[in-house]
């Protein structure tokens, strides 16, 4: 008989956050789940095989790829392993909460969804590399009402509102940012094999998480968003996205390492320019919209202007001064080839975008000088009345299940 949940996680290198993601899961409240580690390990003393064994789970399937795969090769081979009637991946360093479960199984017996979402709760250390020590648990604010216990989307209107991009990835709430994303939630088992047995995998080239969203939500009738996080999501420095939306040639070393960078790079919406962040993402919409006819909204010049904004960032590390010019000159030329209709829309997007920006900088600012002024007794009396405080000091990452979630 088949589990409910198949709890996949891909991982190269890191048997210490493999460790403490089966720690989490040897608390979780519902039993009927299995879990699959897919070690792409090329260091055979970084492998998590240990961690594996170690473990008081004997629901756990540890495989390992017979030769060295990229990141979305080993995301599409651990598939294989799933028996669960729905289907988890996980980063290793998004640690499932002890009620996650329960809640999703109760969504989908109530809505029938394709895809199951919850957000993510965060934790942040307070001393890098020491990752699991003292930081700030940050509890997630999902976009369910209080009082109900999930609330249901429409998968394809919700993947036309990322391709319009009205708002850029870093200026989405929560719940935009996790709606359809496979990592943040579950896909059901047949809405994987309607994926595989149409485009032949369920992650492409570029990011396994952005094109199994893209095909998940065009494929997918039904979706809901569960009331409470779902995860903590461990904050580093570690992070394949983070280090390279501030550093080019790590961005290119992360698409070498796919084995296609130069037809990547070649496709891009903004041909060449593989700096920017919003590019790359942007090349997976456009990419599989043309590759299977998939039809969803797609706005170019709310995606150039998050594209410009990522070049132009005060804490982007250019490898060198050529290449900072190399991809401001592509940039620009590209800008040169829109018409005068599109030209003037982005250029006006751009000035008001930055005016904002200014405007909240200021009343930063001058909110910190008047709290700076006032009393403590006035700060406590604030907080008092305040509504439900949503961080929380830690000793350790463990103290999130010993405090808030016995």
């Amino acid at each position: 008989m088949p589990v409910r949940f198949s709890l996949v996680y891909p991982t190269r290198h890191r048997p210490a956050f493999v460790a403490q993601a089966l720690g989490f899961l040897e608390r979780q409240q519902y039993k009927d789940f299995e879990i699959i580690v897919s070690d792409n390990f090329i260091d055979p003393t970084l492998s998590c095989e240990k961690q594996c064994r170690d473990a008081s789970l004997t629901n756990l399937k540890y495989v390992r790829p017979l030769a060295q795969l990229s990141m979305v090769e080993n995301w599409n081979y651990a598939l294989q392993f799933a028996t669960g009637d729905y289907v988890c991946y996980f980063t290793d360093k998004m640690f499932l909460l002890p009620h996650t479960l329960s809640l999703a199984s109760l969504s989908i017996e109530a809505s029938q969804s394709d895809i199951v979402t919850w957000v993510d709760d965060e934790y942040y250390p307070t001393e890098l590399p020491n990752y699991f020590g003292e930081g700030t648990y940050t509890k997630a604010a999902p976009s369910v009402l209080n009082g109900t216990d999930f609330v249901e989307y429409d998968p394809r209107e919700e993947l036309s509102k990322k391709g319009r991009a009205d708002v850029s990835r870093s200026e989405q709430d929560k719940s935009s940012y996790a709606r359809g994303k496979i990592c943040f939630g579950a896909y059901s088992i047949e809405l994987c094999q309607r994926i595989v047995a149409k485009c032949g995998n369920l992650f492409h080239n570029l990011s396994p998480d952005y094109t199994s969203m893209i095909l998940g939500c065009s494929m997918a009738t039904t979706a809901a968003e569960s009331s409470l996080g779902g995860i903590v999501h461990l904050q580093t420095d570690l992070s394949n996205g983070g280090k390279s939306s501030t550093r080019d040639d790590l961005l290119l070393t992360f698409l070498h390492e796919l084995g296609c960078a130069e037809e990547i790079i070649a496709n891009l919406l903004v041909p060449g320019l593989y700096c920017a962040g919003h590019n790359s993402v942007a090349h997976d919409y456009l990419a599989l919209r043309a590759r299977y006819g998939l039809d969803f909204a797609f706005d170019r010049i709310n995606w150039l202007v998050y594209i410009t904004e990522d070049v132009d960032l005060d804490r982007r590390e250019w490898s060198s001064l050529s290449i900072e010019k190399q991809m401001r000159t592509i940039l620009r030329d590209y800008v040169s080839t829109l018409d005068q209709h599109d030209r003037e829309r982005y250029e006006e997007s751009l000035e008001q975008r930055a005016v904002a920006r200014n405007t909240l900088r200021r009343r930063t600012e001058f909110n910190r000088k008047i709290r700076s002024m006032l009393p403590d007794v006035l700060i406590e009396s604030a907080r008092r009345i305040s509504r439900r405080p949503r961080q929380f000091h830690c000793g350790t990452i463990t103290d999130v299940l010993d405090r808030f979630h016995k």
